[in-house]
């Protein structure tokens, strides 16, 4: 639903739906984000604000503005610490890694870190994701009785844990992944309400939450510095990506990464490398679980191509479905499901005015699912990917990794590792959801199941 056109010298402003005194939609925004977003989308249009304590936030909903902010008009929109004050939201986190730094400094590192993520450096870590997917069946095997129950959003966490630690560290750092499994979602989701929540203390202030979240991420912090310390110790290169941060020096200048930067980029790799696929994978298991079509569709691409053997890169386009339902799951549960901006100079969208300062955020939960740009949008149907197929008739009706020059640098790592781990684990186990328990979204930057996701291992014979 569109709002009507209006001048581009309109100072009308989107529709604001009623909210509670002092609070405005804040309790219904926490119960339910998404839940509560798609209503006022269906209500209001695909551009309309909330307002969260004092706090106002513009949510867009459409392919078209998607491309203005993240394309067409990026200048008037920026990350939100170019507004300056406190650091809040990712910032928080990652520090001035890719995904947070902005301006020259931002040009400058992505030039500097560009080529490391090149298609054909990704290939050649194929056996090595490969190798970890290995590892975790052959746990599962070892530990689990047929028809056990495992926790699949963190055995997914794990072994993409073990995936970037491999690619990044080349070495294995699975004895820390439950520091890891317990400080990145705790550290992501303090990152998220500080941006979205006006009642987020400051954090200098010694409160419970702050407390934890600065021992989170201290034993972060900790964990990163003493594996470069080692690296930069050890003076064997070993080839991967920690290896090519090291060795990556800006044309001008010839410098290298300061130690600081190179904690941030290394807090960044590590924390995106693992969480956003992970995140992707338990969806995607999910949605199988609860379409014998598809499943049985994707088991017999598996057997064709596969034959119970551990895929390679050079198997890939030979398993079209395999990746389709990897990307039909995205569309339904993307990883990074808002995208926020501030608003760097006064502008229009739809119509409706914005002023310098703003907070807006571009909703790829909502954009995925308009029903202007997907038939029956609600439905699980991978061969809506499949290639031949015609797909949405808008660039940013489809934004899993972003859109424009900030596009996820990692796509192509993403789509490899989800891709590769799907062929691997769904031709050896058929997971089925654990009756009873509750499945639901939470959204603190990436987009998790709140409570886990119970399912049983069911080795196929």
């Amino acid at each position: 639903m569109q709002p009507s056109p209006a001048s581009s010298a309109s100072t009308t402003r989107a529709p604001l739906p009623p909210g509670r005194f002092l609070l405005g939609h804040l309790i219904d925004y926490k119960r339910d984000m998404m839940g509560f977003l798609a209503a006022r989308q269906a209500e209001q249009g695909d551009i309309f604000r909330i307002r969260l304590g004092r706090r106002e936030i513009h949510m867009l909903c459409h392919p078209d503005m998607a491309e203005q902010v993240l394309i067409k008009e990026r200048g008037s929109f920026g990350k939100v610490a170019e507004l300056g004050g406190p650091p809040r939201g990712l910032p928080l986190v990652l520090g001035k890694g890719l995904v947070t730094n902005y301006g020259e400094a931002w040009q400058r590192q992505r030039q500097l870190i560009q080529p490391i993520f090149h298609k054909g450096q990704i290939a050649r870590m194929a056996d090595t994701m490969t190798a970890a997917g290995e590892r975790l069946l052959t746990r599962w095997r070892d530990q689990f009785q047929p028809g056990a129950v495992v926790d699949i959003a963190q055995e997914m966490m794990r072994v993409t844990v073990d995936i970037v630690s491999e690619t990044m560290f080349g070495e294995d750092v699975a004895d820390k992944v439950d520091v890891i499994g317990e400080s990145f979602p705790r550290l992501l989701r303090y990152a998220f309400a500080s941006l979205t929540d006006p009642f987020t203390p400051p954090l200098h202030w010694p409160t419970p939450g702050n407390r934890a979240f600065l021992r989170a991420r201290d034993q972060l912090d900790q964990l990163i510095y003493e594996l470069i310390e080692h690296r930069l110790k050890g003076g064997e290169p070993r080839g991967d990506l920690l290896d090519m941060l090291l060795a990556a020096r800006h044309e001008d200048s010839g410098e290298a990464m300061s130690f600081e930067q190179l904690r941030d980029e290394v807090a960044t790799v590590f924390g995106a490398g693992h969480e956003t696929t992970a995140n992707a994978l338990s969806w995607t298991w999910y949605l199988l679980a609860g379409h014998d079509a598809v499943r049985a569709r994707l088991r017999e691409e598996l057997r064709t191509v596969l034959g119970g053997r551990t895929p390679t890169f050079a198997d890939l386009p030979s398993l079209p479905y395999t990746r389709a339902v990897f990307e039909e799951s995205m569309r339904l549960f993307p990883p990074a499901p808002v995208i926020p901006r501030a608003v760097m100079r006064d502008t229009h969208i739809g119509g409706y005015a914005l002023h310098k300062g703003e907070l807006t955020i571009t909703n790829a939960f909502l954009i995925h699912q308009h029903p202007g740009f997907w038939r029956e949008p609600a439905k699980f149907d991978p061969e809506r990917f499949l290639p031949g197929a015609a797909g949405p008739a808008h660039r940013c009706a489809y934004i899993p990794f972003g859109a424009g020059p900030r596009v996820c640098i990692g796509n192509h790592f993403a789509l490899m590792e989800g891709q590769l781990l799907l062929a691997q684990i769904a031709q050896r186990y058929d997971l089925k959801l654990v009756p009873g328990q509750k499945i639901e979204r939470e959204v603190a930057v990436t987009m998790r199941p709140k409570y886990g996701m119970r399912m049983t291992l069911n080795p196929i014979q």
